[in-house]
């Protein structure tokens, strides 16, 4: 990170702590799937293709300017004041990046909101009828004995055989539910996930 903040310099604080905030969260995400810093950075790519591919032809006219790599908070005062420095920090780079990302953002929102979000959310619902009916056939012989206690004061055997076979049934689907519910997660959370990297790719 301290490589990036030194090499995108050239860049407008606006524009610079964007690309910034993109690279810590894709950090933060890695970090709290239990990834560790060295295989994110690996995700990444190298630090000096990523500041090459957000500078453009500029990476090649600063690193003239500083040979070394390295830029002080004088060096890049005077960088940014001096006639070689205005020119290579178009000021229309900043609303370049941010259309193609407005536009990506806007059509993310429309396909959630009139296709995704309701697809997902009938699927989860079909899930949650799954899991009802496990959970009612779990519970079925416990309430036909609660039924024989209250009501008649003997056993019914052909209601205890009924509650039986739904008991079965309902650990049949409720089988089937505990592994929907994990290829559910998965999906959905994949799609949230994709709906993050589209917001974040670069644009050339």
């Amino acid at each position: 990170m301290n490589r990036m903040k030194e090499g995108l310099y050239p860049l407008e604080a606006q524009e610079r702590a964007e690309l910034l905030s993109d690279y810590e969260q894709h950090f933060d995400m890695g970090l709290s799937e239990g990834k560790s810093e060295k295989e994110i950075a690996v995700e990444l790519g190298n630090p000096e293709d990523l500041i090459k591919e957000a500078l453009g032809d500029r990476y090649f006219q600063d690193r003239k300017l500083f040979p070394q790599g390295r830029v002080h908070d004088e060096e890049l005062i005077s960088y940014n004041k001096s006639p070689q420095g205005s020119p290579s920090i178009p000021k229309g780079t900043s609303s370049h990046r941010t259309t193609p990302r407005f536009f990506r953002a806007t059509g993310l929102v429309f396909l959630n909101l009139l296709l995704a979000l309701p697809i997902i959310a009938t699927i989860w619902a079909l899930w949650i009828s799954f899991a009802g009916i496990s959970v009612s056939g779990i519970l079925a012989p416990g309430l036909a004995i609660l039924d024989f206690i209250i009501v008649h004061k003997q056993v019914v055997l052909p209601e205890l055989f009924v509650s039986l076979v739904f008991f079965g049934i309902g650990i049949l689907v409720g089988i089937f539910a505990l592994r929907l519910m994990k290829r559910l997660g998965r999906w959905t959370a994949g799609y949230f996930k994709w709906n993050q990297t589209v917001l974040k790719r670069k644009d050339n």
